[in-house]
């Protein structure tokens, strides 16, 4: 609260201070016009040296050099009058100027107009000279004032000057106290986002943008919050469902390891016995594996080394090494690339596509120990490269299928099986693709990942 006072304050003398410096800074260029006006060469003196150089001769009236400068400098035309009225001599005078002049309009025009035309006059030595500006040139205004009025001017102006200064002050201080208060409102907002509460502030006053600006940030550090709060529920998730996972390999690697500690020879038996401990902690190992993968993708952890990556080359590799590595006779993997595919690209990081091309087929591989036919292929739309991973086995359990459905923030445990094939979806995402799992109506299941090209 002191530190939004010592603002208040701040605000308040700066207003105060602008206001003033500003009226002073008026009073100054008011000044400053008057003295070039009068500085000027004014009307007065234009005209009398017009009036001195306008020489009566034998046939007429001649204004000399000097006083036709002076007068096209500003007026548009002048008539000479006499005592009577009439004109003794006139320079581009309008035609509808031409006449006879009484004294009532002689003292009309004085001061003011004739017909439109600013005039200015000064007594000639055979009259009256009259000088017309054009029309629409000069604003012309009188003014009277009492003369006790202008013996107090001195009092006056100190006095109207204290009046605004005041005035001045009290509207700092009302729009001060009006930021205030919306400063006051910020102030508890930010106060409470820092406490993680909700803030819905009013909308309305001099700050009511940055109030709505503030709502918002409040709600998306709330659903930020929220996110944080499923995550932490989520991983929990995967490390139970992984721990269910390890529990039987490192169950049976525990059980025959025991069976070697008490034996005292390694027949043939027991080093088939260190066969299956080694095939399960190579297990264990990727299940490991697996779950700090899926753990980084999930967190935003994993770095993605994204570059052009050819996918028709990469499902044969894919292929390829299945192939090579000693699968079994009972599975068979078909591959099948279409023509508009063959050089199809994408930009995405290559190891984490080629482990989730090699995680579905070891799906596949790992869940028909009988034997299955599986299909890899490959196809290219317009938008997006799809790849499709299917087979002719057993299929997906209905506990996978709803779980995998399920939006990402209402997701819950999900099964054993699912943590290779999570890792799959997971992967597509990262690329800004999808992943599809679905059973098919003859047997088997199939997933489609589709990536944009």
């Amino acid at each position: 609260m002191k530190g939004m006072i010592k603002i208040f304050v701040r605000y308040v003398g700066s207003a105060a201070a602008i206001t003033l410096v500003l009226l002073a800074l008026n009073i100054a260029l008011l000044f400053f016009w008057l003295a070039e006006m009068q500085q000027e060469d004014g009307y007065a003196y234009r005209i009398s040296r017009i009036a001195d150089g306008l020489q009566k001769q034998e046939d007429g009236y001649v204004l000399s050099e000097a006083a036709q400068e002076a007068m096209n400098a500003r007026y548009e035309w002048a008539m000479l009058l006499n005592d009577q009225g009439d004109i003794l001599w006139s320079r581009h005078l309008p035609k509808a100027l031409f006449k006879n002049y009484t004294v009532p309009e002689v003292a009309s025009f004085t001061r003011w107009y004739l017909q439109d035309y600013p005039v200015y006059v000064w007594r000639h030595a055979d009259g009256l000279l009259v000088m017309g500006c054009p029309k629409g040139s000069i604003w012309k205004m009188g003014m009277e004032l009492p003369q006790n009025v202008m013996d107090k001017t001195l009092l006056w102006i100190p006095f109207g000057l204290a009046i605004n200064g005041i005035a001045a002050v009290l509207l700092a201080l009302l729009l001060g106290w009006r930021l205030f208060r919306s400063l006051r409102l910020l102030a508890d907002g930010i106060e409470r986002m820092a406490e993680k509460q909700r803030v819905e502030l009013p909308k309305k006053g001099v700050l009511g943008d940055l109030a709505m600006q503030l709502n918002e940030t409040s709600r998306q550090l709330q659903r930020q919050e929220a996110d944080l709060q499923k995550r932490d529920y989520a991983r929990t998730a995967w490390i139970a469902g992984v721990s269910h996972d390890i529990r039987t390999p490192l169950s049976m690697a525990m059980g025959y390891a025991s069976q070697l500690e008490e034996n005292s020879e390694l027949p043939l038996s027991v080093r088939e016995q260190v066969g299956i401990v080694r095939k399960q902690s190579e297990r264990i190992k990727t299940l490991v594996n697996d779950l700090n993968l899926a753990s980084k993708l999930e967190y935003d952890m994993q770095p993605i080394r994204k570059k052009g990556v050819p996918l028709a080359a990469l499902l044969r590799s894919v292929c390829a090494d299945f192939l090579n590595g000693g699968l079994c006779e009972h599975h068979i993997i078909d591959l099948a690339i279409s023509e508009a595919a063959q050089n199809a690209r994408i930009l995405g990081d290559e190891e984490l596509l080629r482990r989730s091309v090699a995680n579905l087929i070891q799906n596949s591989v790992q869940h028909n120990p009988k034997g299955c036919a599986i299909w890899v292929a490959l196809d290219k739309n317009l938008s997006y490269c799809e790849v499709v991973v299917s087979d002719n086995g057993i299929g997906f359990s209905e506990e996978f299928l709803k779980q995998m459905k399920k939006r990402e923030e209402e997701k819950a445990h999900i099964p054993s099986r699912g943590l290779g094939l999570t890792i799959v979806r997971q992967i597509a995402k990262v690329h800004g693709g999808t992943a599809d799992f679905t059973n098919l109506p003859e047997g088997g299941c199939e997933v489609r990942l589709r990536l944009p090209c």
